[in-house]
């Protein structure tokens, strides 16, 4: 029922722009007790310089069907415009609507640089970096139980990104690093509910302090296999912690079907999570 209720709302999302140029994605993940998430956006090119990119995320951490308390859903607006062959400004702002005991809002904005379009064996190089800030609350601790009071959390961060094609090569490189938590102190009994690591579908839970990530894919005519690693740090806890994806991408005409696994924590019995990844993405 969740998952149908997230294509419904995915679908209400992209329907004004659906005579628009642009590129229709979809992507989701499957794993253990039920855990289930689904992300999708609608890239709308005006062929003006301006390209929009609404989002619906979504995720459930159980096989909870009957109520929204082990749910969470993140809607976010993507926008960028190009100032040149050279430079591209970019912004963009979600909003997480308070469920399962949390709540959030965040906002970024940056540039990209494109500095040539062929060098050697490299082609199209891109490098973008933005700055932004999310603000976080939560109302429950990590068993689920009520706080006496909100813990609120401030987040200033930095989001440094780089991708290039060198022959049949598919290059892309991700780095974001928190400046600064407003709060320097967490509490052991409280995290957060949503926790993105680049390149990955899977939502996790926790502070990230840093996390670093690399993917790399091998083009051909009709299939193009990927696999991408990341590393990152919590803020409330000590250790490094490690994510692994690998896949299978089939092209055919406009169209694009995925399917992957990715593994978390792959090194720590205890603490491992393992999903498996589909998607589809339609150019129109």
């Amino acid at each position: 029922m969740r998952l149908k209720n997230a294509f419904i709302s995915l679908v209400l999302l992209i329907c004004p722009c659906a005579l628009c140029y642009g590129q229709l994605s979809f992507s989701g993940v499957n794993g253990e007790r039920g855990y289930s998430a689904v992300r999708g956006f609608f890239r709308a090119d005006l062929d003006n310089g301006f390209v929009f990119v609404p989002h619906y995320e979504y995720y459930r951490q159980t096989d909870k069907e009957y109520d929204e308390s082990g749910s969470i859903s993140r809607y976010k607006l993507e926008s960028s415009y190009e100032l040149n062959d050279d430079w591209l400004l970019t912004a963009a702002a979600f909003w997480q609507p308070t469920a399962a005991g949390y709540r959030a809002v965040g906002y970024l904005a940056g540039t990209e640089w494109k500095p040539f379009y062929r060098w050697g064996l490299l082609k199209n190089p891109l490098l973008g970096v933005s700055f932004g800030q999310n603000r976080y609350k939560t109302y429950v601790d990590k068993m689920g139980n009520d706080l006496s009071a909100p813990f609120h959390q401030v987040e200033t961060f930095a989001l440094v990104q780089a991708q290039t094609e060198l022959a049949a090569w598919d290059l892309k490189a991700a780095w974001q690093k928190v400046i600064q938590y407003k709060n320097s102190r967490f509490p052991a009994d409280v995290t957060f509910g949503w926790a993105d690591i680049p390149f990955m579908t899977a939502v996790i839970q926790g502070f990230i302090q840093d996390a670093a990530a690399v993917r790399i894919s091998y083009r051909t005519s009709f299939i193009t296999p990927y696999a991408s690693v990341g590393r990152y740090n919590y803020a409330e806890r000590s250790g490094t912690a490690l994510s692994v994806s690998a896949g299978m991408r089939v092209n055919w005409g406009r169209t694009s079907l995925s399917g992957g696994v990715e593994v978390f924590e792959p090194r720590r019995e205890a603490n491992r999570k393992t999903y498996f990844s589909v998607s589809a993405e339609v150019d129109f």
